[in-house]
């Protein structure tokens, strides 16, 4: 007798059937083994171990196959070979839906690999998967390619050959060399100079926070470590990726943008989340506030309007009372939108962000064509009650 007919015989029998003798999860198994040996595709060889298995662990209850179970278990055969799984394990380079290259997994499944995978996206950038968690993709950055080539090479996957050169080549770098060279005290391109004084003008005090803050817009170094101050603007200056989450519970609109203009972080978009449409009224006074405490008064655009029910009312006035319908144009100080409708004239316009503060983000700055375009600006402020669970944050 082989298991597969032997498990057929039992999946038959009536009296007494298999659901009143065994538990209600190992017979559902047993079952669905059952329908496909029946069929044209047969189990596969871990199928066959599972069935072994729970065949093993009930023969003392299916009481009517005991004896039959034992000794067909004794020596185990089959009447079909097992159904071949092809294992696929590529990592490679394509172009997603932007036209953009990326890192790209393509892989059986494997619990194994999964889990590795899900303890990289805590480390990696842009690391997701699709629905069935067989594919995955990334970010195309040197961090990534090293994470993902140490990662999945253990494991046999087929690697771009591409990938492998990049590999080889990010890691015969030498890091105190790649430091020296991108170090502000050590770069003397004109262009890089003319930068930095276009941005700040030639009167301007640079203080440490200054030069820390623009470290990441300009892509250089700075000798002393980044650490942590004791005030939100050192926070912010000291932050080690474009997004900073403020607590709205420790520090105010105020406050963040107080910190902003220390850094000489205007003009200054404002977000209002559409998830929270139920506070666009009590956040504008409070931006308003906010904004007239730090000394700027003018040059405020807000381009978006509410319907004219009650809330929507006392919001469309206090724009026009305050005036903040000011032409998007070069000397605009502030200007606020919603998440998920971005003005299509601010495609067209010169004018661009130094910094995006996000009010009360329940989603963060991830989906639309705000937050595409955000995305120019190495500095976006999400002020909330709470980071956004799915992206790793700085907090302060």
């Amino acid at each position: 007798m082989t298991v597969d007919n032997l498990l057929i015989k039992i999946s038959n029998a009536t009296n007494p059937a298999i659901e009143d003798q065994i538990s209600g999860r190992d017979c559902k198994v047993l079952r669905s083994l059952a329908s496909s040996v029946n069929s044209h595709i047969f189990i596969t060889e871990n199928q066959s171990r599972l069935l072994v298995k729970i065949l093993r662990e009930n023969s003392e209850k299916i009481k009517n196959f005991s004896e039959e179970i034992k000794t067909t278990l004794s020596d185990i055969s089959w009447s079909k070979p097992f159904r071949h799984i092809e294992q696929i394990k590529k990592l490679y380079i394509k172009k997603n839906e932007e036209q953009e290259s990326i890192l790209f997994i393509e892989m059986s499944f494997s619990q194994e690999i999964r889990q590795i995978l899900t303890n990289l996206t805590k480390t990696t950038d842009g690391l997701t998967s699709h629905v069935n968690t067989k594919n995955w993709q990334c970010e195309l950055t040197e961090k990534n390619i090293v994470a993902l080539y140490e990662a999945l090479s253990p494991f046999e996957f087929e690697i771009d050959e591409a990938i492998t050169d990049y590999y080889k080549t990010i890691k015969s770098w030498s890091k105190t060399e790649i430091f020296d060279q991108f170090l502000i005290t050590d770069i003397e391109h004109k262009n890089f100079q003319k930068a930095i004084t276009d941005d700040l003008g030639l009167s301007t005090s640079i203080d440490q926070n200054i030069i820390n803050d623009r470290s990441m817009r300009y892509q250089y170094l700075v000798e002393n470590a980044k650490n942590p101050g004791e005030n939100l603007t050192e926070y912010i200056a000291n932050r080690s990726k474009t997004r900073v989450y403020v607590d709205k519970k420790t520090h105010s609109i105020s406050d963040t943008i107080e910190s902003l203009v220390n850094l000489r972080r205007l003009p200054l978009l404002v977000v209002f989340d559409t998830y929270v449409n139920n506070k666009y009224f009590e956040n504008l006074q409070i931006l308003s506030e906010a904004l007239e405490n730090n000394g700027i008064f003018d040059r405020i655009g807000v381009y978006f309007r509410l319907p004219n029910d009650e809330t929507g009312k006392h919001f469309n006035q206090l724009i026009k009372e305050k005036e903040y319908n000011y032409r998007l144009d070069d000397d605009t100080q502030v200007a606020v939108v919603m998440s998920g409708k971005l003005p299509k004239f601010f495609l067209t316009n010169a004018w661009k962000p130094m910094s995006v503060l996000a009010l009360d983000t329940k989603m963060g700055l991830r989906h639309g064509k705000t937050s595409v375009y955000s995305n120019c600006c190495d500095l976006i402020v999400e002020w909330a009650d709470e980071p956004v669970t799915m992206d790793l944050r700085i907090k302060i």
